[in-house]
């Protein structure tokens, strides 16, 4: 794997199955633990905004003010909000804090629905979040057990000085953290000078009656009233919160000064500047404790001596993610976390003050000679393409031989040292093999200490084993297709589609039937009888229409591909692969898009309504046309696509949606 100077691969505990087992299991709710969470909170605004009445406090003179009890509720579940995006340390203790606010505040939550969505909400929260943390704390605990005693870092073990930089300290943090609270502080003391000016004012004015006018459908009230010193009647324009709103010709009191007039007893508040300095100086207070984390971690001891470390394996996925795995499981099995690389380090066989030895140096670091710390890239582009591209992109890009060589190559694994650990107070440091396209051989980066939850998205290994399958068939494909010269014929154009029965059928059809489940199953409340059966019944018809309303049109013009709703063209350069893999034909784009078709409910009902359908034939017919220019079809088809399936899926999803409605409403 390395020359024979590469220093070797330092010796730690190793990351067995069975405590990997057990880290996965003392990891409960970590998946849960997300920014995502934050949204829970913004529904519960919107329904109480919906549901709770205005709570209000009136004067003698019938203005009315908000409560403290629900100006403050309302602040802090923004400011809920704004700690949960932004996942500070304290996030477990947040919920629980909030829910005694909304519940203890005289006048915070009023109704019923809304004092019980708020525990429901933040129980649900505090239990996620406390589970998340105490998992973390269990698995920290373990992981320390095991990566005793220390290792000595790859440097320290070659006599060498640590090439990892210290972190400069957070000036940018700390500079705007300081800038927003100092703009937080600006809001209340400008409303005490503001106070202070209309306190002064309403001493100077002088009380008249004025007469009411009308209110616009802002809520401005338009008040009549003579000047104290005389002259022509003025007009004064009210944006009040009345108890009882006067009605047009009704006495108003007002009080005058000078151009001013307002209404008696509307005095100036200070709860608007109050409110808008706390949630300024939230954000403020966040950036300045992180800043506060960074100093501490820097000063503490850097990459050097030695620090506990666990011998793990590292498998890079289709995205480029490092996914470590235990060192003694299946190369292929799944990832208990993910890493993050941020600074990296590259051991360099010239690297030396001198260049006549190794050392490890920054990643980025020039040094001549060093294209051999470099293994040749398994998929070969133009060496005069300087555009950076994604793996999604150096994939579409390929051939298919090569595609297959890249995913090879993305799916392998390598033995790795990880120091300090995930879920730690302090950066972790991965010491590995090259895996990624590009890598050195040997890779030494800074890992952030969290251990991130591996993403959850279609390139699962059993999506991995399809697009290595797709690649190699396509590849099959090509390989059989006949040799380019002047008695080549092209392939034929063609069309394949569901029989025209079923596609006119297929969404009607499970629209009766999800209708009538939705009348036999007949619950009370909106989630049970409204929410509910909107949600799953439109995902069932959109399921039994894309199944069984496709049609796919391969001509000169490229490709055509129709389905439940819509239909889309694309030429054949953008095509990068079609096969068909345990009964499911896939066509790829090499923007990253694709289209599946089951086969086998295809053939069958297909088979039956008298139209013979070979997903094998049409899967070659794509691939052939799409990598060899020369074999594409000659002709146009000029039939259009997406009749009658279409109108009558639309109107599907579209008579059910009323249909349940109205259901919900009788």
């Amino acid at each position: 794997m390395f020359p024979s100077d590469a220093p070797p691969l330092p010796s730690a505990a190793p990351l067995t199955v069975a405590a990997a087992y057990r880290w996965r299991t003392a990891r409960t709710a970590w998946r849960l633990d997300g920014r995502w969470l934050a949204l829970l909170p913004v529904a519960f605004a919107v329904l109480a905004t919906a549901v709770e009445p205005s709570a209000a406090r009136c004067n003698a003179q019938g203005v009315c003010r908000d409560t403290w009890g629900s100006a403050l509720a309302g602040w802090s579940v923004l400011a809920e909000v704004v700690l949960l995006a932004a996942r500070v340390r304290i996030r477990a203790l947040v919920p629980p804090v909030v829910l005694a606010l909304l519940w203890y505040l005289p006048e915070g939550l009023v109704t019923p629905l809304a004092r019980w969505s708020a525990v429901l909400v933040h129980v649900l929260l505090a239990a996620v979040l406390l589970g998340a943390e105490a998992g973390r704390r269990r698995a920290r605990q373990q992981l320390d057990e095991l990566m005793a005693p220390p290792v000595p870092f790859p440097w320290t073990a070659a006599g060498a000085p640590s090439p990892v930089l210290r972190d400069g300290p957070p000036v940018l943090r700390r500079a705007l953290g300081v800038l927003l609270l100092l703009v937080a502080a600006a809001f209340p003391l400008y409303g005490l000078w503001a106070q202070a000016r209309a306190d002064a004012a309403d001493e100077r004015a002088v009380r008249v009656t004025g007469t009411a006018g009308t209110t616009d459908r802002d809520g401005v009230l338009t008040v009549r009233f003579q000047p104290p010193g005389g002259g022509p009647e003025r007009t004064a324009a009210l944006d009040v919160w009345w108890q009882r709103r006067p009605q047009p010709g009704e006495p108003v009191p007002l009080l005058v000064d000078g151009d001013s007039a307002h209404a008696l007893g509307d005095d100036y508040d200070l709860s608007g500047q109050l409110s808008a300095g706390g949630l300024i100086a939230l954000p403020g207070l966040v950036l300045l404790g992180s800043a506060a984390v960074a100093t501490a971690r820097r000063e503490r001891p850097a990459f050097e001596g030695s620090a506990p470390a666990l011998a793990v394996r590292v498998r890079a996925d289709a995205r480029g993610d490092l996914l470590v795995q235990p060192l003694d499981g299946p190369p292929d099995g799944p990832g208990l976390w993910r890493l993050v690389e941020r600074d990296r380090y590259r051991w360099a066989r010239y690297g030396s003050p001198d260049g006549e030895g190794p050392a490890w140096v920054p990643e980025h670091l020039k040094i001549e000679g060093d294209d051999v710390d470099y293994p040749d890239p398994p998929v070969l582009l133009d060496p005069d393409d300087e555009d950076d591209e994604e793996h999604e992109e150096l994939l579409d890009r390929a051939t298919p031989d090569e595609a297959v060589a890249w995913l090879a190559h993305a799916g392998r694994s390598v033995p790795a040292v990880l120091y300090r650990g995930p879920d730690g107070t302090d950066h972790q440091v991965l010491v590995r093999p090259g895996l990624l396209d590009g890598d050195p051989l040997w890779v030494a980066a800074v890992v952030a200490p969290a251990a991130r939850a591996p993403r959850l998205s279609r390139r699962t290994e059993h999506y991995r084993e399809r697009e290595l399958a797709v690649a190699v068939l396509t590849a099959e494909t090509l390989a059989a297709a006949p040799e380019a010269g002047p008695g080549t014929e092209p392939v034929a154009a063609r069309r394949w589609e569901m029989p025209t029965p079923l596609r006119a059928a297929a969404g009607p059809v499970a629209a009766l039937v999800v209708a009538a489940a939705v009348v036999l199953l007949d619950d009370d409340g909106w989630w049970e009888n409204l929410l509910r059966p909107l949600w799953i019944g439109s995902m069932a018809i959109i399921a039994c229409a894309q199944t069984l309303s496709w049609q796919v049109v391969a001509d000169r013009d490229g490709l055509r591909v129709a389905t439940a709703l819509r239909t889309r063209s694309f030429r054949w350069a953008e095509v990068s692969a079609a096969a068909v893999h345990r009964n499911l034909l896939t066509i790829r784009l090499r923007g990253g898009g694709e289209f599946s078709f089951a086969s086998r409910p295809a053939v069958w009902l297909a088979g039956h309504f008298g139209d013979r359908y070979d997903p094998v034939a049409l899967a070659r017919t794509v691939a052939t046309a799409a990598h060899r220019p020369d074999l594409r079809p000659d002709r146009a088809l000029p039939d259009r696509l997406g009749g009658p399936q279409h109108l009558v899926n639309r109107l599907a999803l579209a008579g059910y949606a009323v249909f349940t409605v109205a259901h919900y409403a009788l």
